[in-house]
C-alpha cells in the first residue's frame, strides 16, 4: 500500500491546470474550442474527475504560455502519478472507490457515525454488515468489499499513520452487528484503538438528547498534508457526496465533540456495553 494515492494527485493537477488556464485569462470555453475538445472535457480534467494524458496536458501548457522548463517537468510527473492505478482500483465492484482513493492519502480524518467507522472494524463485524447493507449482492462482491475493508485498516499500521478523531451516537455501541459475540469483540477492538495516540474516540450518549448530528447525519472531513490539497468532506446521505464546504462541516464537528463525553468516560460506556453483552 502507498500513501502516493493517483486520486489526490488528479485532484491537485486540475487545480493547477485551472489556475493555469485563469492566469492566461481563458474562459474554459475558450480554451476547449482552441484544442478541439468538448467543454465538458475540460471541466472534468480540471475537477480531478478525470486525469488527462501526457500530450493532453503538453497541449493546455502550451495554450497557456508555460515555458519555465521546471514548471512543466512538475506537472508533467503529476500527470503521470494522477495516471497510476490504486490497489483498490483492482477490485472491480467497489462504488465509494473515489473516497477510497482520498482517504489513502490523509492526513487525518474527523468522523461521526452511527455504527463503528470502517477503520475500525473487525473482520468479523465488517463482514456483517457488509451482508447487513448489500442485499442482494452475489458472495464475490461481498468478499471484495470485505477485502477493500480490511485494506484500508493498514492506515492505521503505516510508519506515520493517519490520525483519526471519531465521535460516534452511543447506537454505534448498542446495535448488535453480528449478533452478542461479534459485537463483543468489536467493543474489545475500540478499547484498543482508543489506546494509540494517532486515535481519538468519544461518543455522544443517549442521555445527551438530541444534537447537530441528529439530522445531518454521518460523514468525513478528510486532511491532507500537502497545503495545495484541500479538505475533503464526504457526506454519505447526499445525492453528491463530496461537499466543498469543509467549514461548516469543521463547525459541526466541534459542536458533536462538545456533546460527546470525555474519551475516560467514553472508554467506561465501551466496558460496561462489554459487560451487558
Amino acid at each position: 500500500m502507498t500513501t502516493a494515492s493517483p486520486m489526490v494527485r488528479k485532484r491537485r493537477l486540475g487545480q493547477e491546470l485551472k489556475r493555469l488556464r485563469e492566469t492566461a485569462n481563458l474562459k474554459g470555453a475558450e480554451a476547449s474550442k482552441s484544442l478541439g475538445w468538448s467543454a465538458s472535457k475540460l471541466s472534468r480534467i480540471e475537477a480531478g474527475r478525470s486525469a488527462p494524458t501526457p500530450a493532453d496536458v503538453t497541449r493546455l501548457l502550451d495554450l497557456y504560455g508555460v515555458d519555465a522548463p521546471e514548471r512543466r517537468e512538475k506537472l508533467e510527473k503529476l500527470t503521470r502519478e494522477a495516471r497510476k492505478k490504486g490497489w483498490w482500483q483492482l477490485y472491480s465492484d467497489i462504488p465509494y472507490s473515489t473516497y477510497i482513493g482520498l482517504e489513502a492519502e490523509a492526513k487525518a480524518i474527523l468522523t461521526y457515525e452511527t455504527v463503528v467507522p470502517g477503520l475500525f472494524q473487525t473482520s468479523r463485524y465488517a463482514e456483517a454488515i457488509n451482508r447487513a447493507t448489500g442485499p442482494g449482492l452475489s458472495d464475490e462482491a461481498l468478499e471484495q468489499r470485505h477485502d477493500v475493508r480490511m485494506q484500508r485498516q493498514q492506515l492505521l499500521e503505516q510508519a506515520q499513520p493517519v490520525e483519526v478523531r471519531a465521535v460516534l451516537d452511543e447506537s454505534a455501541l448498542c446495535r448488535q452487528v453480528g449478533g452478542r459475540e461479534v459485537m463483543h469483540e468489536q467493543l474489545a477492538h475500540l478499547l484498543e484503538l482508543a489506546a494509540r495516540p494517532n486515535v481519538l474516540l468519544q461518543v455522544i450518549p443517549f442521555t445527551h438528547g438530541a444534537h447537530p448530528g441528529t439530522l445531518v447525519g454521518p460523514f468525513v472531513i478528510l486532511r491532507f498534508a500537502h497545503p495545495e490539497d484541500p479538505d475533503v468532506v464526504y457526506v454519505e446521505a447526499n445525492t453528491d457526496p463530496y461537499v466543498s464546504d469543509s467549514q461548516r462541516y469543521e463547525v459541526l464537528f466541534d459542536n458533536l465533540r462538545a456533546n460527546a463525553v470525555s474519551t475516560p468516560q467514553t472508554l467506561a460506556m465501551i466496558k460496561n456495553r462489554m459487560k451487558e453483552l
